[in-house]
């Protein structure tokens, strides 16, 4: 359901970029000539208050919003003013290693020179405001004089006044339509559109951006600025009063606040029923212009950062000299999927790995260093080429443990914390469980549950490399585990049982190999991959043999391919396993299928 936001959160457009504020919390995102997004945090002295009163509420959003608007553009021209930040640059590194007072005191120090630019570039920016007033000056004698004359060339001046009162309307809703159409010819305009367009888009879809439509804003400052005019139009017109110039303007500024109003409340119903919304479109049509990849990033970066200082209360305040860690993370999103990469966790893997953090605490970093911003731009170039994470660092994350990996294992995948999470499941409900894996490749599976269970852990594989690849992971993460070489259960003893038998088999086509990304094909090993003709083999292999392994309700778990599911579980049920149940990984695949044994 669409979450109306009453000024707790909001945004506006400027040329260049969009200014987001919550609070006292305010964030300006820009994007310059050559691609190069910025971003700005600091405190403002005007806080937002929203007193959230039917009708009056349209009126405080309209003043408030026109206000905000206008100090808003001033602000495309602030962040692009070096001098305001380079000058501070040293002094904010300086103060990171001192006490959290002066800190704040710096910040508060950087806020007022923030707030002095702003003054400063609003001085040079009255040239502009300047012919933006003659415009409108311009636009109000050409509507509201013009259709009157064309009025009373139609209709002569004895009688039919409605009629005449109608016609001077549609005039003015015409050559007011046109006003705003005409100032598309301006490039300017066109972005300030575009971003208008973006920060609603981003507002509405938020973490789900690009993967849905999104309807028009009835709430949207620019259209609700549209809408209130027209509507005003509309009743000046009907009414024609004429009760001389005084009583006129108090007549006109009383029908004109009574529109704001009412004109709210009306927007307001459309954004609240999904029936209604797309009515929006009526007057959103005249301040959208669709938005490119570049607005729609610029947009949720400052999205992202204003949501960030709202949850993380100590979040520190950007300035132009440091590189905001929003605008980072997303130069490395947006280089990757323009090369393919289109696996999220990649972009995390790669930057909390240069930062020297798991990729949970990468969402309390601010912003990076000049050296790690290059670290990170080299080790991007060389993920975008093709070469796999694990050969750019020699080594990769899984389940909060570092591991080492090479061409002779599996590097291990997101989907594959999944399963070792159900397994931690059910051995908690074992005292002390045997556990055994097969084909534990790089030994991720088995270290993973070894390190956060009170189980005995046995690991097989049929490579003696890769057994040496997860004996070494095994004594660097401190934990002891059962290596044997074996294919399959073959090198066990006999009669050896385990309470929980877990595989992550090759599971690909073998006539899919050859279309799989070239960083898989080329540095994981084929024997960890091929699962034979439909990639069922090691299925078929492991769950009649794992009976006789098994012991009285022990569970046998694996992970699947995706599509595999019904094929699989269709095996375990003919062998006799019971309470079958499917897991679904994080893009709602079906990745994992565990059964329970009962003789």
């Amino acid at each position: 359901m669409f979450k109306i936001v009453y000024m707790e959160k909001i945004i506006f457009p400027i040329s260049n970029g969009i200014v987001l504020q919550s609070e006292n919390k305010k964030v300006v995102a820009t994007v310059s000539g050559d691609g190069n997004k910025k971003l700005v945090s600091f405190k403002d002295k005007n806080k937002v208050i929203f007193f959230n009163f039917p009708f009056l509420r349209g009126i405080q959003y309209f003043f408030c919003g026109l206000f905000a608007l206008l100090k808003s553009l001033f602000f495309s021209y602030a962040i692009n003013d070096k001098n305001c930040f380079d000058k501070n640059s040293k002094n904010i590194e300086q103060t990171k290693s001192k006490k959290k007072n002066k800190l704040k005191q710096k910040k508060l120090k950087i806020n007022e020179k923030m707030q002095k630019i702003i003054k400063k570039n609003a001085k040079n920016s009255i040239f502009n405001i300047f012919f933006i007033f003659l415009g409108i000056l311009f636009a109000a004698i050409f509507i509201g004089f013009i259709p009157g004359k064309i009025a009373y060339l139609i209709v002569d001046f004895r009688g039919k006044t409605i009629l005449r009162n109608f016609i001077v309307m549609l005039f003015k809703e015409i050559f007011f339509i046109i006003f705003i159409l005409f100032l598309r010819i301006f490039p300017s305009f066109c972005e300030f559109l575009r971003f208008n367009r973006a920060g609603d888009i981003v507002l509405f879809l938020g973490e789900k951006l690009k993967k849905q439509k999104c309807p028009a804003r009835a709430t949207n400052f620019l259209n609700f600025f549209v809408f209130v005019f027209i509507l005003d139009f509309a009743m000046v017109s009907l009414i024609g009063a004429s009760f001389g110039f005084v009583l006129n303007l108090l007549l006109h500024f009383a029908i004109f606040v009574f529109c704001v109003s009412f004109g709210y409340e009306i927007l307001l119903l459309l954004d609240r029923f999904n029936l209604t919304r797309n009515l929006a479109y009526i007057t959103a049509i005249l301040v959208y212009e669709k938005p490119s990849t570049t607005h729609l990033e610029t947009a949720y970066i400052g999205w992202t950062e204003i949501n960030l200082l709202l949850t993380q209360k100590d979040r520190e305040f950007m300035d132009n000299s440091n590189r905001a860690f929003s605008v980072v993370y997303s130069e490395v999103r947006e280089r990757l999927l323009s090369a393919g990469v289109s696996d999220k966790s990649e972009t995390d893997w790669l930057i909390a790995t240069i930062l020297g953090k798991n990729r949970a605490e990468i969402k309390l970093v601010s912003s990076v260093t000049e050296k790690q911003y290059q670290d990170i731009m080299k080790a991007t170039a060389r993920r975008a080429k093709g070469e796999s994470l694990d050969n750019i660092f020699g080594y990769t994350e899984f389940y909060g443990l570092r591991f080492d990996v090479n061409k002779k294992v599996l590097t291990p995948r997101m989907e594959t914390e999944i399963l070792v999470e159900n397994v931690l499941k059910i051995a908690k409900t074992y005292k002390k469980p045997e556990i055994l894996d097969i084909g534990t490749g790089s030994g991720a599976i088995a270290i993973a549950v070894a390190k956060n269970c009170n189980a005995s852990v046995t690991a097989v594989d049929i490579s003696k490399s890769a057994l040496t690849t997860a004996q070494q992971n095994a004594k660097k993460n401190d934990v002891k585990i059962e290596f044997l070489h074996s294919n399959l259960f073959e090198g066990l003893k006999r009669k050896r049982k385990f309470d929980i038998i877990v595989s992550n088999p090759p599971y690909i086509r073998s006539d899919e190999i050859k279309n799989l990304d070239k960083n898989v094909r080329e540095c994981d090993p084929l024997l960890a991959l091929d699962g034979g003709e439909d990639g069922l083999d090691y299925y078929r292999q492991i769950i009649p043999a794992s009976l006789k392994r098994l012991t009285n309700g022990g569970f046998l778990m694996f992970e699947i391919g995706k599509g595999q599911g019904a094929a699989v579980r269709k095996i375990m049920r003919e062998n006799g396993f019971e309470e079958i149940k499917t897991v679904k990984d994080y893009n709602k695949i079906e990745r994992i299928v565990f059964g329970k044994f009962t003789k």
